[in-house]
């Protein structure tokens, strides 16, 4: 064949590379007259040795059933079947995939592509933890548009995306496979682990996340209880009426029983039921494969793990302290090991000293003959209803607390079933375990708290009962504190510092002490707990608080647009569990993991957060709502708001809170309804002119100098407008807000003046008797502050009212002043009297313009006539509009941190100007609801005090203060409180 340009054999390489595309076009060639199916199409394979079947009946299959039989291995050959592969390729492989012989019988018994996974020889895969199932995406990385391209619909032969896959392996160019194992993770994401730019990452995240699947199902089956309970009416509970023939009656006191069942490593339990032969033996369930590889993993050749060890103990010093979670960080973690965490261990690997939450490669360390099984998400799905029903049929006083443990109220059913309270116990353990071949703990106590301490006491595989008559403060005394509910290693930590580490320690001290320490509800509840006794009554019906969606893992951007496309799906799924949760959200709260500064650009974790600083930005709505465009939208704002480089995020989630159940009706605002009301009457009233009232010794005024009903409603709105507002500091000294009424939520404008025959009677027996008994008593002062607010408030609150010329003195008087006499408004000649008008109008300023809501309608007509030319002569003086020249608040600056920093670093006590400015400032924010805004600086605030002043009282009760002051604030104008996380770390003066 000649070697010309056009055909290839002029390249380095080119006769080889030809003789394969020959070969290729003579296989589809014979292959056309033979087909009967398309059922491999677009599959190519490879034959590695001596396979059963052979290479020819192989060859046959492809060439029969549409797939591609390739004579040598090529870049884009889909699949290598081999059965024994020698070890030199299989470390020089790099995207081939090894697969058993096996699978191409199966497909064709089974007459479609099934998952190739399970017949896999061996993986380039070398980390400990398997790659997510992302399909290989086609998309460039520098073409924006490709991105918003919606992800194939699945096929009818049910493929899973497996198909998706080979097809694109299949297009996939040689070239650009060959540059994948270079590509960095921050830049161009390799196509063996896709990050969160592809369409299809949040679905394969979420399908392969345990976290995700360990709290869905927990809430899920919260709402489970409540859908039960709803349908259950006045039924019966047939399985206990069964059970009363069974059973002998006992004499049972009135005593309460509560019960606290828990699967036995619920995890490993399930995955057994797949693995028996592995009972007996030390598992975990983890999404490492286990093995040699999970000791010498390769790590990327940015990555730093000393550093980030280094950076992990800074970071978490005061909160690791010594529980497990400080050995998970520093065991294993400098070195080649695996990073991912086991779910759970059965009892046999606990002998070996392994935990929950221990990374693989160092619990591999301890127990080399570790087993490690994957997650069953499904299996537990299927095993915590069956667990749901059993107890379900016997009773519905049940709390869900997870997916598989629960409290449950047997008092009831004790005394319905005259039977021993343990001996039901013992039958229904024995009915869950014969229905889930899982294994169940259950202990009994007279309340919650010593109902969970039975139950570890009864662990594994048993029962116990703490009876009311033993003695309980002996009992809880060796019990450590950490093992209490509600006590974490941040409040263990506070009580060792002053020497408390068990139950008998706090037993010993008073609650005053405790209460130094914690706080009074926290030590009020720690004291009782230490006691044995546990107020808390067993919620049934309990309703989602809050609903997120978040992802740590994978989140990788280099453009704008690819988070905001992220964002966008990422709302959209926050938003399908809000409507499945029937719930509605006025609070919106962005979570954003920034990439710490002094951290390295590649984690230790392949496609992890890392060591992050995390940003949070919440949003409050007027009105709850469930709609996916207005979610999304306030997160894609927050996110603008916050100005975070793209390729910094290591970590976004979606928190709605102050849910509202969807069925119920918002409350009608019965007052505003009712001034609407009044609002259409007074439309269709025919205004009537005043009765002029007859002056005395006066002179008759000119008849375009009468005060008609339109005129009189602008005098009230250039009076008014003429009044200044109130400073600052006086609103300080006065403490309280202005009275403008408007509680209802109403327009200005919609607050208009009506006398007391205008008040609809169906409304206003609709109101509360308070609410009523005041709007009666106080109606006409209510109507008249409404009139003064609707025609004078100025319409910007940037610009100061109007500022008028000094009044004529026959008007600069006291209304507060004695009754007036006509002596009394005739001008005086005397100088001394003009002086001490002109003193008396400087020192009230103009009380007259700053009290405009004194002079009202009623009262001008009352004046004498012969002085409403003056009155009229200043009303129509021209004014002039000055700008109020307000002071910015300094927490809206850029550099307000800056200024935070200075002011405590340099002040040993702060002065109370400074705290009073602070005070003004943080209510200015309330305010213009700047809510995050309030946060972050509370939240700086309190960690410069604590890390700077943290033995400085007076900057502490300076803080706690503020915080208490802005709660107050909170409520009187928004209604709910702020919740802070950070908090005064000072056992003085923290109460």
């Amino acid at each position: 064949m000649a070697r010309d340009e056009h055909n290839g054999f002029g390249d380095w390489g080119g006769y080889f590379e030809a003789k394969k595309s020959k070969l290729e076009e003579q296989f589809t060639a014979a292959s056309d007259p033979f087909r009967k199916s398309n059922l491999f199409a677009g599959i190519s394979i490879f034959v590695n040795g001596r396979t059963n079947p052979s290479a020819d009946e192989l060859k046959r299959i492809m060439m029969v059933h549409g797939g591609t039989y390739h004579h040598y291995e090529r870049p884009h050959t889909t699949f290598t079947i081999a059965t024994n592969v020698p070890d030199v390729k299989v470390r020089n492989m790099n995207l081939s995939k090894f697969i058993s012989a096996q699978w191409v019988v199966d497909c064709l018994e089974n007459e479609k592509i099934l998952d190739y996974k399970p017949y896999l020889l061996y993986t380039n895969q070398k980390t400990s933890q398997p790659r997510l199932n992302f399909g290989k995406s086609k998309n460039d990385s520098n073409n924006d548009s490709k991105l918003e391209e919606p992800p194939l619909k699945k096929s009818d032969s049910n493929l899973d995306g497996i198909l998706k896959e080979l097809q694109q392996a299949v297009a996939a160019s040689p070239e650009k496979e060959a540059k994948i194992t270079n590509l960095s993770t921050t830049s161009n994401p390799s196509h063996n682990a896709m990050s969160a730019v592809d369409p299809g990452f949040l679905t394969e995240f979420y399908k392969n996340s345990r976290l995700h699947h360990i709290a869905t199902l927990g809430a899920g089956f919260k709402q489970y209880v409540c859908e039960l309970r709803q349908a259950q009416g006045s039924k019966g509970f047939p399985k206990r009426q069964d059970l009363k023939t069974l059973t002998k009656s006992t004499q049972i006191g009135s005593v309460r029983y509560v019960m606290h069942i828990d699967m036995d490593c619920f995890f490993v339990s399930v995955g057994l039921r797949s693995h028996p032969e592995l009972r007996g033996l030390p598992v975990a369930v983890t999404h490492s494969k286990g093995g040699s590889a999970a000791t010498d993993v390769p790590v990327h050749p940015q990555a730093d793990r000393e550093a980030e060890l280094e950076l992990f103990a800074q970071r978490f010093e005061h909160h690791l302290h010594d529980n497990i979670k400080a050995d998970k960080v520093r065991s294993g973690f400098d070195k080649k090991m695996s990073l991912s965490e086991i779910a759970s261990c059965s009892y046999e690997a606990r002998k070996k000293g392994i935990r929950n939450g221990m990374f693989v490669g160092q619990a591999l360390k301890m127990c080399p003959e570790l087993k490690t099984i994957p997650y069953d998400f499904e299996g537990y799905k299927e095993v915590a209803f069956t667990l749901y029903n059993t107890v379900s049929q016997y009773t519905l006083n049940i709390e869900a607390v997870s997916c598989d443990e629960m409290f449950v109220e047997l008092t009831d059913l004790v005394d319905d079933l005259k039977v021993d309270v343990m001996a039901f116990v013992g039958y229904l353990r024995q009915e869950v375990h014969a229905k889930t071949g899982c294994p169940c703990s259950a202990g009994v106590g007279s309340n919650k708290l010593l109902a969970r301490m039975a139950t570890k006491e009864a662990k594994p595989n048993g029962q116990y009962l703490l009876d009311h008559d033993q003695d309980l403060l002996a009992y809880m005394a060796p019990t450590p504190l950490e093992s209490l509910p509600g006590v974490g290693s941040s409040m263990s930590y506070k009580l060792s510092q002053v020497g408390l580490s068990s139950c008998g320690d706090v037993q010993k001290i008073t609650l005053e002490k405790l209460e130094s320490v914690l706080g009074k509800k926290q030590a009020q509840t720690l004291y009782q707990n230490c006691q044995g006794v546990d107020t808390r009554p067993l919620n049934y019906e309990q309703q989602r608080k809050q609903v997120s969606a978040e992802a740590n893992y994978g989140i990788r951007f280099s453009k704008p647009i690819e988070v905001e496309n992220f964002l966008r799906q990422l709302g959209a799924e926050v938003t399908t569990r809000l409507i499945d949760a029937k719930r509605r959200t006025k609070s919106i709260n962005l979570k954003v993991m920034v990439r710490a500064a002094e951290a390295p650009v590649e984690t230790s974790k392949f496609m992890g957060h890392g060591v992050c600083d995390v940003i949070n930005k919440s949003s409050i709505l007027k009105h709850s709502t469930d709609d996916v465009n207005v979610i999304t939208s306030h997160v894609l704002k927050l996110m603008r708001e916050a100005h975070l480089p793209p390729n910094e995020l290591r970590g976004i989630g979606i928190h709605l809170s102050k849910l509202e159940d969807v069925n119920v009706v918002r409350k009608e605002n019965i007052l505003k309804k009712m001034f609407v009301k009044i609002t259409e009457k007074k439309k269709d009233q025919t205004t009537v002119e005043p009765q002029e009232v007859p002056a005395t010794n006066s002179k008759p005024i000119p008849e375009e100098t009468k005060v008609k009903p339109k005129e009189k409603t602008n005098v009230l709105s250039m009076l008014t407008a003429a009044a200044g507002r109130k400073s600052l500091n006086e609103d300080k000294v006065r403490n309280e807000p202005s009275r403008n009424y408007d509680f209802f939520g109403a327009d200005e404008s919609s607050l208009v003046s009506a006398s007391a025959g205008q008040f609809d009677p169906d409304i206003l027996a609709q109101l509360p008797d308070d609410i009523r008994r005041e709007v009666l008593t106080f109606k006409e002062e209510y109507l008249r502050i409404s009139e003064n607010d609707e025609t004078g408030r100025s319409p910007s609150k940037k610009l100061c009212t109007r500022i008028p010329s000094p009044p004529p003195l026959a008007l600069a008087f006291s209304p507060s002043s004695s009754p007036l006499n006509e002596s009394d408004l005739q001008p005086s000649t005397s100088k001394a009297a003009i002086a001490r008008l002109e003193k008396r109008a400087t020192r009230k300023e103009y009380e007259l313009g700053c009290r405009s809501d004194q002079i009202v309608s009623d009262y001008i007509e009352e004046l004498p006539k012969h002085i409403h030319p003056a009155l009229l002569d200043y009303i129509s003086r021209p004014v002039e509009e000055v700008p109020c020249i307000e002071e910015p608040n300094f927490l809206l600056q850029l550099d307000y941190k800056n200024l935070l920093n200075e002011w405590v670093t340099k002040e040993e006590v702060p002065a109370p100007a400074d705290v009073n400015l602070m005070h003004g400032q943080i209510y200015k924010l309330v305010k213009a609801d700047k809510m995050s805004q309030i946060y972050d600086v509370m939240k700086y605030l309190c960690r410069l005090i604590n890390s700077k002043r943290s033995n400085s009282c007076p900057w502490h009760m300076a803080y706690n203060h503020l915080e208490s002051d802005i709660q107050k604030k909170m409520i009187e104008l928004q209604g709910y409180n702020m919740h802070f996380t950070e908090t005064i770390r000072c056992y003085k003066c923290v109460g």
